[in-house]
């Protein structure tokens, strides 16, 4: 594997060079405006006199300066303001999510309210082909970190080069943001995906849509880490392929299949992993959690297959992936660890509505029609289903790796819900979700085989 890490930084360097050696940089066209033209055709007619036409070339000179130096401000679900040429942007915006979550009577759990994000972003645009995102949180009581900070080179866009902290190309759910998703968290299959990371990546679309690819480098470890803790490196890729998007059939062309992968060597303990070595529900519950003292000297793959189609109003989504670590150490003892995790989820939208798809990942929906009681308009209404499930090999336990007595090896869980959009930017959000343990669990001193819970959210975007 360590030729194909070299094979993949080789590949970005080659990319590097050809970009900065064989484009200039951008700069403002040089044609004429409508306005000099109609002045030169009066003056080439000889409706205007000599005097007249150099005055009025002088008033259209200062106007095109005038346009050309001041920047243009708009609101189109977020402020922006950029130059004339387009070839300077930068746009503000944020999301607001503010949930609930109350447990069934039997659960030990207390309902709360509680701010799941906040965020605010500056993203923007530097010489035409330099695109730059800027994102902090201060959700869950943080008092502000760094999402995503990254620069991204797109002279071509088949081949872009992005470089910084960023989601790792890895999983159809991880990669659709916060604001788009179907479901106020992410399925059980979550625990096992890698999420942000800093790294470097050559991405972009192919044949018009029909390939979209993602292959890099990162740390391997997880968001906001000064360093790495070894000298190693993950090679992420991510292929999505889209075979009938340019055929004119509403029936197929909404179809997209695609997989992901991770590959590398770790030398950490479980509170360097991706996710601290821990694996919760979608209320937060800890159903599996490795021991303090579990290390991990070996190689660490994750492979995913993916599966979306979007018939009108109707989507379907699916994902299969597979976690393997090997080499585990917990004393004197070494051994692999293997956990598989997937969903499959189902959608509706009542009004009519779909949901794009592009990119690789799904898009703002945009209702219809707004809510607006004055005038009888209701927004957009969606239904949604969904089957996730995760199972962990029950080795974890004999080989001492996590304690049989407070954790399970295996949870499924069972969500439906229903989304209403109020407009493009506004959505609220509600799930039941039931969540089933292979075996009873230890949650604040009393035992559960399983859980259930009500999650609401009320979201702005903008």
């Amino acid at each position: 594997m360590k030729k194909v890490k070299v094979f993949v930084l080789g590949l970005i360097s080659v990319f590097i060079s050809f970009l900065f050696l064989s484009v200039p940089p951008a700069f403002p066209d040089q044609e004429k405006s409508v306005s000099e033209r109609i002045v030169e055709i009066l003056q080439e007619r000889g409706i205007l006199k000599e005097e007249e036409y150099e005055e009025l070339k002088q008033l259209v000179e200062k106007e095109k300066e005038e346009k050309a130096t001041t920047p243009k401000v708009t609101f189109k679900r977020g402020f922006a303001i950029e130059t004339p040429d387009e070839n300077f942007k930068l746009r503000l915006s944020g999301r607001l999510h503010t949930d609930f979550k109350a447990y069934g009577s039997s659960h030990p759990g207390n309902s709360t309210f509680y701010v799941r994000r906040a965020r605010l972003c500056m993203e923007g645009t530097l010489y035409k082909y330099f695109d730059f995102k800027l994102e902090s949180e201060f959700g869950k009581g943080t008092s502000g970190r760094l999402n995503d900070g990254y620069l991204n080179v797109r002279y071509f866009p088949q081949f872009q080069l992005k470089m910084g902290q960023y989601k790792q190309p890895f999983s159809l759910e991880e990669l659709t943001p916060d604001n788009w998703i179907d479901f106020v968290e992410r399925s059980l299959a979550n625990n096992l995906v890698p999420s942000r990371d800093v790294g470097v990546m050559l991405h972009g679309d192919l044949f018009q849509g029909v390939i979209n690819y993602g292959i890099g480098l990162c740390n391997g470890y997880r968001i906001n880490q000064s360093q790495d803790t070894d000298d190693h490196k993950d090679v992420v890729g991510r292929l999505i392929f889209s075979p009938f998007l340019r055929l004119n059939n509403h029936f197929l062309k909404g179809f997209h299949v695609g997989g992901s992968f991770t590959y590398g060597k770790q030398e950490s303990d479980e509170d360097e992993w991706w996710n601290k070595g821990e694996f919760q529900t979608a209320a937060g519950t800890r159903f599996l959690e490795f021991d303090d003292d579990v290390l991990h000297d070996g190689t660490r793959s994750r492979y995913v297959t993916e599966l979306s189609w979007f018939l009108g109003p109707l989507s379907i989504k699916g994902e299969w992936m597979t976690l393997r670590m090997d080499d585990l150490c917990s004393e004197e003892q070494k051994e692999d660890f293997r956990a598989d995790a997937g969903y499959i989820s189902l959608s509706y939208f009542l009004t009519g509505e779909h949901q794009p798809f592009k990119k690789g990942v799904v898009q703002r929906v945009i209702p219809k029609k707004y809510f607006d009681p004055h005038k009888k308009t209701w927004g957009a209404w969606q239904l949604v289903a969904r089957y996730s499930f995760l199972d962990a090999e029950r080795d974890i336990f004999k080989e001492g790796f996590a304690d049989s007595r407070r954790y399970t090896d295996r949870a499924e869980a069972y969500t439906l819900g229903v989304n209403w959009y109020l407009n493009d930017m506004v959505r609220m959000m509600f799930n039941y979700v039931r969540t089933e343990f292979d075996e009873d669990i230890l949650y604040r001193n009393e035992r559960i085989d399983s859980e259930d819970v009500f999650l609401g959210r009320f979201q702005l975007v903008w």
